[in-house]
């Protein structure tokens, strides 16, 4: 069931594929991104996680807490020398391994087939992103052992006071929220709120 805005955030307690206890509650009081990917051989999730990368600096890491869950096994994070990379240089960015997905169904992110196939993500204007991100190295099909290939993305903003500010539940495959948007958000920026 998808998520309202105004709403205390669903909490959770997990390892993080650093195995450090991680409290979704730990950072109430702060701003918070959480998203949900798909998998680490999704090229479109690692080409939004690198286009967020880039900007983290540049509109201050400490002003927002970044939570990612994946459904993929904590090892192939630890494997890749891109997410290695990514966790070193930002250590406020957090990544969750959930191939249970009891994270996703709790935040409502959905599994849906006629959403990721190659014609909703045509449809979508998805291809120009498709290649960029194979550009950038970013070349797998987002077939993992374990893993749905058909996972929509899901991503919330949740404020100092622990509410669900911004919802953005993927209309295909390859629908990340807008780094724009993030920005905005970490910033104090007013949100307009989600089309439905």
């Amino acid at each position: 069931m998808k998520l309202e805005t105004g709403i205390t955030a669903p909490d959770f307690t997990r390892n993080d594929v650093h195995d450090h206890s991680l409290s979704l509650s730990d950072f109430k009081g702060k701003k918070i991104f959480l998203a949900f990917l798909r998998n680490t051989r999704c090229p479109l999730c690692s080409r939004f996680l690198f286009g967020l990368s880039r900007r983290i600096q540049a509109f201050g890491e400490d002003k927002v807490a970044m939570v990612i869950v994946y459904e993929s096994r904590k090892e192939l994070f630890l494997l890749s020398g891109f997410f290695k990379n990514l966790l070193a240089k930002h250590p406020n960015l957090r990544i969750i391994s959930d191939p249970q997905r009891q994270l996703y169904d709790l935040y409502g992110a959905e599994i849906s087939p006629a959403k990721a196939t190659l014609e909703a993500l045509q449809a979508a204007n998805r291809m120009e992103e498709i290649e960029d991100a194979v550009q950038k190295g970013f070349t797998g099909d987002a077939i993992e052992e374990g893993t749905h290939p058909d996972a929509i993305p899901a991503d919330f903003f949740i404020n100092e006071d622990f509410e669900i500010e911004y919802t953005h539940y993927g209309k295909d495959a390859g629908d990340h929220i807008g780094i724009g948007l993030i920005e905005a958000f970490a910033n104090g920026e007013p949100i307009a709120p989600a089309a439905v």
